[in-house]
């Protein structure tokens, strides 16, 4: 952590059910403690679903940390926590809920525009995060998000389909077309679009760091400890 911020103790609580990894278990809240034992952040996740009490549906193969992290996610030099929201469906995608540490009132403060981030990545050295995953068949492409005014915003996107690609990015506060390819069922022009991007000093499609599916093998792209 920042060598002002007081050391704290983060526990998260769920419940898991069954013994298949597929299975769902419940994240079912987080509490952050201050060093004298004081509550500065209590989230309760859970609700009553046809006389059920559930949290938040999270694969039973994360239930072991439940996704929590302590670690810098707008790149300010302060540690901040996420926690999985959701890990499952058709495409095992990932998102989670987040708290930014706020400098001027010493707490953690929700950060809504984190939580729709899907499968993000950390990359503190750019000071961006990589999202992939998300939509249906024949996407291929990502968003990258920056922190801007407090919020996480899309700077660059990709969309693909099985019919082209439009690329865009934030131009004077406008997310703008910077380019746009047509292959329609010609494979040769798909796979020479793939490549491209591959190669590209922005995207680097071919990089870890756009998971597809979510698991522990993200952990690497989400620091902390």
């Amino acid at each position: 952590m920042h060598e002002s911020m007081p050391e704290y103790r983060f526990v998260a609580t769920g419940v898991v059910q069954g013994e298949d990894e597929w299975m769902y278990g419940f994240v079912m809240g987080l509490n952050v403690y201050d060093e004298n034992g004081e509550s500065i952040l209590s989230a309760d996740f859970s609700e009553i679903l046809e006389g059920k009490v559930i949290g938040y549906h999270v694969y039973n193969g994360m239930m072991d940390t439940m996704g929590l992290h302590v670690t810098d996610v707008n790149f300010d030099g302060y540690k901040d926590v996420i926690i999985l929201n959701s890990f499952g469906g058709a495409h095992s995608n990932t998102w989670y809920d987040c708290w930014l540490w706020n400098t001027e009132t010493s707490s953690f403060a929700a950060s809504k525009s984190f939580a729709e981030i899907c499968n993000p990545a950390l990359d503190a050295e750019k000071e961006c995060i990589y999202s992939a995953g998300g939509s249906g068949a024949g996407y291929w492409g990502g968003s990258i998000y920056k922190f801007i005014d407090g919020e996480y915003v899309v700077t660059n996107k990709l969309d693909t389909d099985w019919y082209g690609l439009v690329e865009r990015e934030l131009i004077n506060g406008k997310m703008e077309i910077v380019r746009e390819v047509s292959y329609g069922e010609d494979k040769q022009i798909l796979e020479r679009e793939q490549e491209y991007y591959k190669n590209s000093e922005l995207w680097q499609l071919d990089h870890p760091h756009w998971y597809w599916l979510g698991g522990h093998h993200a952990d690497q792209w989400l620091g902390g400890e």
